[in-house]
């Protein structure tokens, strides 16, 4: 049985906190920003990542106004960014649809690469 969305996020989230290069990486992708959100809407459930400071969180619910928000199944997420699908395929197919600064996708598509070639 392949892994959620958000529990994917949440190992993530996990790796990247306790990581140097993962703090690094979001202190980084954050700037001179208070924080970045990330949002999730999937078939299953509602969360998003909140990047701040060098660490990652992940929330239950919606964000009032994140800075890009992902739609799509939780299987087509989690495939997106395990690199089991293209973004621009499941884009294509509607399979995903992104809604505010998809830059930020690159971003945490980035970061989620590192932690994922992190031994």
């Amino acid at each position: 049985m392949s892994m959620a969305a958000k529990e994917f996020f949440e190992a993530i989230a996990m790796k990247a906190n306790r990581s140097s290069d993962g703090q690094k990486i979001m202190k980084d992708w954050v700037g001179h920003y208070h924080g970045k959100v990330i949002q999730f809407e999937t078939d299953a459930e509602k969360f998003y990542l909140v990047v701040q400071d060098g660490n990652m969180k992940v929330f239950d619910g919606e964000y009032l106004a994140p800075d890009l928000t992902f739609k799509g199944s939780s299987k087509t997420i989690t495939e997106v960014f395990t690199g089991g699908k293209r973004v621009g395929d499941a884009m294509k197919a509607w399979e995903l649809v992104l809604v505010g600064a998809g830059h930020e996708g690159f971003a945490l598509g980035r970061l989620i690469t590192a932690m994922m070639l992190d031994a």
